[in-house]
């Protein structure tokens, strides 16, 4: 995906509770409650930023969406990469793009994952 969308180094990924992402989200962005996924960029070349996923909210979401707990946090996950990347989700325009990019992403391995073959690696 990084190679695809001409990102290059390396990036963090932290998976924290909804009481971790819940403070970075007031800390950082003054927005009460927590969120599923935040993004620091750094700025550098060799190393995109950081990307942090609350489990607590992939666990819901997986149940309100009715996906797996993995296909959701690996949603989660790529759709944190793209923030560093540069794409945004402000407008219904922005999020339906950066929807589409996900789903580009993980359809291959969603499809593997539901005929039980197994993860991609």
């Amino acid at each position: 995906m990084l190679r695809e969308e001409e990102g290059a180094g390396r990036v963090s990924l932290v998976l924290v509770t909804d009481g971790t992402i819940r403070s970075l989200n007031a800390r950082h962005l003054g927005r009460k409650g927590p969120t599923d996924v935040m993004a620091f960029p750094f700025g550098d070349s060799r190393f995109l930023g950081e990307v942090y996923v609350s489990t607590d909210r992939a666990r819901a979401q997986s149940r309100m969406y009715a996906v797996s707990y993995e296909n959701e946090l690996s949603r989660l996950m790529v759709h944190g990469l793209l923030h560093l990347l540069g794409y945004n989700d402000r407008s219904t325009r922005e999020a339906a793009a950066m929807h589409r990019r996900e789903d580009r992403y993980l359809k291959p391995e969603w499809e593997i994952c539901r005929k039980g073959i197994g993860r991609k690696t």
